[in-house]
């Protein structure tokens, strides 16, 4: 479902889709004042908090708890989101921890509940005297 999604703005601008051809420079998201640069990621920021808001309002009558929660939510809140769900659906930690760049796998372990984070610190803990 995403890959298309992705998909249609290269082809939108007459760019190849399959991977083979992709030119690793290609912005994915372009920038419509000059051809072939991407957005500033100030200007996806504020496009995602406009969406973020246009949401939230749209929503509000029926869900005002979600409305809330949208009117607060940043674009670094997907990437919260997308951690916290990975880990709920059986990603391991060390693939989160390396996806989101974290040097430390404490500064991922806040995506897990605090059962998982005893969990996993005692398992580090107990390992972590067998390293060599």
């Amino acid at each position: 479902m995403a890959l298309p999604a992705l998909d249609q703005p290269l082809v939108q601008r007459g760019l190849p889709v399959t991977p083979s051809r992709w030119d690793p420079a290609t912005p994915l998201v372009a920038n419509l004042e000059e051809a072939g640069a991407g957005i500033e990621s100030t200007r996806l920021w504020r496009v995602l908090r406009r969406f973020f808001l246009l949401v939230a309002d749209a929503i509000q009558d029926e869900r005002p708890a979600t409305a809330e929660k949208l009117r607060r939510a940043s674009p670094h809140w997907i990437r919260h989101a997308h951690a916290t769900h990975a880990l709920a659906r059986g990603a391991e930690l060390i693939m989160v921890r390396d996806n989101r760049r974290h040097a430390s796998i404490s500064t991922t372990s806040a995506y897990l509940h605090s059962d998982e984070v005893r969990r996993t610190l005692q398992f580090d803990q107990a390992f972590e005297a067998r390293k060599v």
